[in-house]
């Protein structure tokens, strides 16, 4: 594996038929909003059919219960689901 993607999230998930698009974002710190706020960038998607995407929750959840047993993660809050555009 040669290519690395860095991401500080996900801003959007969009389904269209078979496919999920993952739109991730990252945080551009020296740049602010008229707010004050850093600014987000969303500037990479991942394309994934739908059974590509199930597995990896899978992953991702196996990864979870072993960060929990560590003791890296508290099992205290709900996962906070920040968009999901449903596109048919």
């Amino acid at each position: 594996m040669n290519n690395e993607i860095f991401a500080d999230g996900i801003s959007a998930v969009h389904v269209t038929g078979n496919l999920i698009r993952i739109d991730l974002m990252t945080v551009q710190p020296h740049l602010k909003s008229d707010s004050g706020q850093a600014v987000v960038d969303v500037n990479t998607r991942i394309i994934m059919p739908l059974e590509g995407f199930v597995q990896s929750l899978a992953v991702q959840d196996n990864i979870i219960k072993k960060l929990i047993e560590a003791g890296v993660l508290k099992k205290n809050a709900a996962p906070v689901v920040e968009s999901l555009d449903k596109e048919d």
